[in-house]
């Protein structure tokens, strides 16, 4: 169910756990035993969770708000590797191939995440049942990943922005957008300067109209991009 906290609303780790895409086909039995390690924590807007090279304690479930995941280039450009919604799971990294985390993440706005300690799930991975779920888990991921990859290469900046609203928010007539124009151009492998023409264009087009953090479009937006 939905609970009130200071910033809003979260999900508590049994209703995450049941309804979260990232987790279905998870069995009960696996399920709780995530549940039974899980430790709240609130986060706030701009709070870091961890840095780049910091030890790597934990893997994380995020129930609310957005975190963005990101890496530092020697000169101080930070590129997104995800902005990470209510439901999914990120830092699993750690879990096996290093012990550092090789990005950093940071809460976009106020939520709630819940922490798993990297030796307590170590002993859930011991249970044949758990790791195979667990697994599957990862292969959801991967496949995203992939598709994500696929995307920069494949399309044009328009239909990466395009793909990144659905993704994040579902296909609409209008859009609050409420991430940074640094986020969001990061977010779809472009600069907030190529993003903010990419806007004025589409506005010259005829296909959306924006007023600061709203994002209308037109009628017969939609059409012809059955699978965007």
């Amino acid at each position: 169910m939905f609970f009130l906290y200071k910033g809003g609303f979260f999900m508590d780790i049994e209703f995450l756990l049941e309804h979260s895409d990232f987790f279905k086909g998870v069995s009960p039995k696996s399920k709780q035993a995530l549940v039974g390690i899980c430790m709240k924590r609130p986060l706030h807007k701009d709070e870091p969770i961890f840095a780049e090279g910091d030890a790597g304690h934990s893997l994380y479930l995020l129930a609310s708000g957005n975190v963005r995941i990101y890496k530092s280039t020697p000169d101080g450009r930070e590129t997104v590797i995800k902005v990470i919604g209510p439901g999914e799971i990120f830092a699993e990294v750690v879990l096996f191939e290093r012990d550092v985390y090789p990005a950093s993440a940071v809460a976009l706005k106020s939520g709630v995440v819940y922490e798993l300690p990297k030796r307590q799930f170590y002993d859930l991975l011991s249970d044949k049942d758990f790791r195979n779920d667990f697994i599957r888990m990862l292969m959801k991921k991967q496949r995203y990943l992939t598709e994500r990859l696929h995307a920069a290469t494949a399309y044009d900046v328009e239909e990466r922005f395009v793909r990144f609203l659905i993704e994040h928010y579902g296909k609409k007539d209008e859009y609050r957008i409420l991430l940074s124009k640094k986020d969001v151009a990061s977010a779809i492998g472009t600069i907030p300067e190529t993003l903010s023409r990419l806007l004025n264009r589409m506005q010259r087009d005829g296909k959306v109209s924006v007023d600061g953090k709203t994002i209308k479009m037109k009628p017969g937006f939609w059409n012809g991009r059955a699978d965007s």
